[in-house]
């Protein structure tokens, strides 16, 4: 909550806020009918996978039947071995087919996997609106994703600390197509909510760099991108 509150401060003007497990869904539902600059994504994270069973994803459908909900974080992870990868396969699949059945945006979470995980959303989600967290798969890759309807977010940590890929990949994605994000509270040491906002503004002022633009531009840009999720027209919900 302070993080939410300093960043709405600083005059972030929307936050994602994606759950992980069940026992997030309440809060985050909590959260954002206090203030409506909170998107609320409701999902199981791959990490997670093996606590989705037939009751809660009866109750994942009841939480994305409420008109402001989208789905996630949600997708594959192949380097979390305590995970059975086919069990996360299919918790993702089922995943995908609630967010196509209520027309919801969702965020992919993806290590190692890319193949799987653009061949289930191409099968349980055609056309659907999705975003790629943390991306860090090759040119090659996001040209596909493009190509789906995919957009793109780098997180703090990978602006501050890029590696030559990350940086020439991110340079290579359409400007129509790319976010920031906080991963709040994973990539920035926690000593107060002031270093985690600065962090971020940080990291905008080095994407904007990299794509070679203003940094009003850019934040203009991306807040752009960031509506397409946000906005409730896109679920049929008016």
């Amino acid at each position: 909550q302070k993080f939410l509150d300093s960043a709405i401060s600083a005059g972030f003007g929307c936050l994602f806020n994606c759950a992980i497990t069940p026992a997030d869904w309440p809060l985050i539902k909590s959260l954002s009918e206090k203030d409506s600059r909170i998107v609320p994504f409701f999902g199981f994270h791959p990490w997670f996978a093996d606590l989705a069973d037939d009751k809660s994803l009866k109750l994942l459908a009841e939480y994305l039947a409420w008109p402001s909900a989208r789905a996630g974080e949600m997708g594959l992870d192949r380097a979390r071995k305590n995970v059975d990868f086919e069990m996360q396969k299919d918790v993702f699949a089922r995943q995908l087919d609630l967010a196509g059945q209520f027309r919801r945006p969702f965020v992919v979470h993806c290590v190692r996997a890319w193949a799987e995980t653009i061949g289930l959303i191409k099968k349980h989600a055609p056309g659907s609106k999705f975003l790629m967290h943390s991306f860090n798969g090759s040119k090659e890759v996001a040209r596909e994703i493009a190509d789906m309807g995919g957009y793109f977010s780098l997180s703090v940590r990978q602006l501050l600390k890029p590696d030559d890929v990350i940086r020439e990949t991110f340079m290579d994605l359409p400007e129509d197509r790319v976010l920031v994000e906080t991963d709040f509270p994973y990539q920035v040491k926690w000593t107060g909510a002031g270093d985690y906002i600065a962090a971020v503004k940080q990291g905008y002022q080095v994407a904007a760099e990299w794509k070679g633009m203003p940094i009003a531009e850019f934040r203009r840009r991306v807040y752009s991108n960031g509506a397409v999720f946000a906005d409730r027209a896109i679920t049929g919900q008016g």
